[in-house]
């Protein structure tokens, strides 16, 4: 019996189930003997094939493991890294196809959503919303906020306060990455095929995502990112940090933001502080140092990155950000196709992923940043 014959056996023990306990519901009574008894076979009938249909439906998505390519007891990831690589290669491979190219197997795409959350902090410890469509995230606006508990007398009407609700819109800006990969590679075992080409799609992907976050390439249009963050310290000079306005920037986030707060900003950024001296020529961040920069400034985390801008006159340099509170980021779409011909006269593959994010800050008073400028806070 077909998976079709079964389910119009179903549907016709259904019926009659149906109208015995209609029967019953009419004429206003219990089932007798004989009516429990039927009701009883039919409703395990049913149950018996529930289990089978659901037997067929695991049955369909198994597949045969050829004993003679030595695949038994690999695990489903050992076998897709195997057909990934076998695919990019140009062997011909059991990898699903559609239109738009062939559809990598999901172990290999986690790979990369993962080395992405490893080299992009923010985009790993933001908020995320896989969401289709526009995200609408609603918010106090607190400069219009009134609310607020006063004194009052029994039998006396509390005098009205109001507020406001905004929202924040994530919508969808599509991506693209490209990796060209050398056909004098390919040569190389499975395993490393596909880290090689996982780490390139990875490295391209944080990238993108690191620089829209930190530093967008068009906030008016697309990706707002950090740009428009509201708390800003000014560092008073356009070409120095001092560890006084380090202070003032961390200090800036409220008590209820700072854990899981940490520094972000760009690697000559990070060395500039760490070389910070008193008038006596001490290192001021004495305490890290002996520590061997264990990754702090002021007990804080830092994160580096080269996306980040650097420190120049108006840019914002450093971002104090507990990113779980204060970065919002739409991720939905992420396909990858492989491309054999289209770089074929170069001797190179080249893998694409498409992309579609948005990121916008959800709470202003979770992030602060330093802005290079002689301008007082």
């Amino acid at each position: 019996m077909n998976l079709k014959e079964l389910l119009e056996k179903r549907n016709d023990l259904i019926d009659q189930i149906e109208a015995l306990t209609k029967s019953v519901e009419t004429e206003q009574r219990a089932f007798s003997t004989e009516e429990n008894d039927k009701f009883e076979e039919l409703t395990k009938a049913v149950e018996d094939i529930d289990k089978t249909i659901e037997q067929v439906e695991r049955a369909t998505r198994l597949s045969k493991i050829d004993a003679a390519t030595d695949n038994v007891g690999e695990s489903i990831e050992d076998i897709e890294v195997r057909a990934f690589a076998n695919y990019i290669r140009g062997v011909d491979q059991n990898i699903t196809k559609d239109d738009n190219g062939a559809v990598i197997p999901k172990t290999i795409a986690r790979k990369i959503v993962d080395k992405i959350k490893d080299i992009a902090p923010l985009f790993r410890d933001a908020e995320k919303y896989n969401i289709k469509g526009t995200v609408s995230i609603p918010y106090v606006d607190t400069a219009n906020d009134n609310i607020t508990v006063a004194y009052s007398n029994e039998f006396t009407d509390l005098e009205a306060k109001s507020t406001k609700l905004l929202t924040i819109d994530l919508s969808g800006h599509l991506a693209g990455v490209l990796a060209k990969i050398s056909v004098s590679l390919i040569n190389s075992t499975d395993i490393e095929l596909v880290d090689f080409v996982v780490a390139k799609m990875a490295a391209a992907a944080a990238a993108f995502i690191d620089k829209e976050i930190l530093d967008p390439t068009n906030a008016s249009q697309k990706i707002t990112g950090l740009s428009n963050a509201e708390q800003i310290i000014y560092a008073g000079s356009t070409s120095a940090i001092t560890a006084d306005v380090l202070i003032k920037l961390k200090n800036k986030l409220k008590s209820a933001f700072q854990a899981g707060a940490y520094f972000v900003m760009h690697p000559e950024t990070l060395t500039a502080i760490q070389l910070l001296k008193d008038n006596n020529q001490r290192y001021i961040f004495n305490d890290e140092i002996q520590n061997g920069f264990s990754g702090t400034i002021l007990g804080k985390p830092v994160y580096t990155s080269d996306q980040c801008p650097v420190i120049d006159e108006d840019h914002n340099v450093i971002f104090y950000i507990n990113p779980s509170q204060a970065l919002a980021v739409k991720s939905v779409e992420d396909s990858v196709t492989i491309l054999r011909e289209k770089y074929a006269t170069q001797h190179a593959i080249g893998v694409v992923e498409w992309l579609e994010l948005d990121a916008k800050i959800q709470n202003q008073q979770a992030v602060a940043v330093l802005k290079m400028s002689l301008g007082s806070a």
